[in-house]
């Protein structure tokens, strides 16, 4: 009896410790797409305006970008930097919708400058951000592809810089 009541209190427990699921704050939060090589973006708002950090993890030396919260990211293959990005972000006034635009230098395995445009839009209420893209190395996309969808994780993000808030605008 005393076993069956250890288990309960144990389970009881890890009840407690368990992470609320995800609900619409926005744009704010964790979110994530992938499976062995995992994207995630961490996003929140401070003094109105969104903040990005990327960073995209792969199994055995494969690419695996770390960011900051300035938009400054380097990617590394087998510990080796091969590439420097540069994000930022705002608020198309005419949608509405937060876009995401990127400057990349790769290095490895040859010099590449790299340009796009990605415009998030919300779906399955306020559950899953649509990354669609709608400018990359001067093509410009209208057909609503190339698109991924990464899925919300958490409310929250881990490190936030100072000031900023998870919490719906």
């Amino acid at each position: 009896m005393i076993r069956i009541g250890c288990c309960v209190l144990i389970l009881a427990a890890l009840a407690c410790d368990a992470q609320e699921p995800p609900s619409n704050t926005g744009y704010t939060g964790t979110w994530e797409r992938g499976h062995e090589t995992r994207s995630l973006l961490a996003i929140v708002e401070r003094n109105g305006e969104y903040l990005i950090r990327k960073r995209v993890i792969s199994p055995k030396g494969g690419p695996n970008l770390r960011c900051d919260w300035n938009g400054n990211c380097e990617e590394f293959v087998d510990g080796e930097k091969t590439a420097d990005y540069t994000f930022r972000t705002w608020v198309d006034p005419k949608t509405e919708r937060l876009r995401i635009e990127c400057h990349a230098t790769i290095t490895e395995p040859r010099v590449v400058e790299l340009h796009y445009l990605d415009e998030f839009l919300l779906k399955d209420n306020g559950l899953r951000l649509r990354a669609r893209t709608l400018e990359r190395g001067g093509r410009t996309y209208t057909s609503g592809k190339p698109k991924r969808d990464y899925r919300k994780i958490s409310d929250s993000v881990s490190d936030p810089p100072p000031g900023a808030s998870t919490e719906p605008g």
